[in-house]
């Protein structure tokens, strides 16, 4: 076969936008949320109520560490657990741990003669096709579960309505 050649395209559903196109329509309407706050003891949560007639979807959710122990037996880490509606759905870690040597004289070294350090995770939660239907009372929260240091948390996502 030989040309004329007739080429189209047929345009189906919306325009394709980025990542961050996207997320700015959420924020521009009022329905994206943003949820910080230190996390340093046991127990401390921070959290989210999800209002009726919307539902949540998060884009992401981390801990960092914040503030760092001394010692010669330092432990600077945190873990976490990702809550939605009551339910834990992810939990992460983040910190490093140091065991140094106590000196008590030139001859005389307690606890070994090294220290060594380690990371321990990434501190990011798995939010990937994480939601919430609201109903002014169901929460979404990142609660500190496992402390031996200070630690800032930090989520954020959209609402859409409910349908």
């Amino acid at each position: 076969m030989v040309g004329p050649w007739v080429f189209y395209l047929e345009e189906i559903g919306g325009d394709d936008v980025g990542d961050l196109e996207y997320i700015q329509g959420f924020v521009t309407s009022g329905n994206y949320f943003q949820i910080s706050g230190d996390i340093d003891a046991i127990g401390n949560t921070i959290s989210f109520i999800v209002p009726s007639g919307k539902t949540a979807f998060l884009i992401e959710a981390k801990i960092i560490i914040t503030g760092h122990t001394s010692g010669t037996t330092t432990k600077d880490m945190v873990e976490a657990e990702l809550i939605i509606a009551g339910t834990t759905v992810d939990t992460t870690n983040i910190g490093t741990a140091t065991n140094s040597a106590i000196v008590t004289s030139a001859t005389d070294m307690m606890g070994g003669t090294g220290s060594g350090i380690g990371n321990i995770g990434d501190g990011r939660f798995n939010v990937l096709g994480i939601s919430l239907v609201g109903n002014n009372s169901d929460t979404i929260e990142i609660e500190n579960t496992l402390d031996d240091g200070t630690a800032f948390a930090t989520f954020s996502g959209y609402l859409i309505d409910t349908v």
